[in-house]
């Protein structure tokens, strides 16, 4: 199907070029956080009103996204805490680590409160694209101003978390 009226994401076209494109742009907000959604597909894909509509129910529950996304950091952190350990290093004159160092009165900063502090800031839909597990990206940071790091949490369509990847 080369296009479809979806109730949740409109009129949507895929695209006609060779490569995979942003085909619907939004924000969504998650408390106080507000997230850029972007609805990427692959030319060759067509779209399929059945994922369209998993997308649409995981961003009408995205607490409950949110909910299993920082349950994934914080195991992710447990294991290995350097991209806490780097942040605090480098972010060290920043509000959010000022206020997580003086928190954490003298001993290193809480998994679990660096897990809270950090904030989605961009939500990828990937539409029939590559590995059918891997079809919503939700990027988390401690401080989008200052630090291009971020947490990737990938899942699959039903909200399972397939992994946790630092990426900039």
């Amino acid at each position: 199907m080369k296009s479809i009226d979806h109730p949740y994401f409109g009129h949507l076209e895929a695209p006609s070029a060779d490569e995979t494109e942003v085909i619907w742009e939004g924000t969504a907000s998650l408390g106080s956080s507000e997230a850029e959604v972007r609805l990427w597909a692959d030319p060759d894909s067509g779209l399929d009103a059945d994922e369209l509509n998993t997308f649409a129910t995981r961003l009408a529950h995205l607490p409950a996204l949110d909910t299993a996304a920082r349950a994934a950091i914080r195991e992710n952190l447990r294991q290995d805490r350097y991209f806490i350990d780097h942040h605090a290093d480098e972010l060290d004159d920043t509000e959010v680590i000022k206020r997580l160092t003086r928190d954490a009165n003298g001993e290193a900063i809480s998994v679990d409160a660096f897990t809270a502090a950090m904030h989605p800031i961009q939500i990828g839909l990937w539409h029939l694209i590559g590995e059918a597990k891997a079809r919503i990206v939700v990027d988390y940071t401690i401080d989008a101003a200052t630090s291009d790091e971020l947490l990737a949490v990938k899942m699959t369509g039903d909200g399972t978390v397939v992994s946790v990847d630092w990426e900039s």
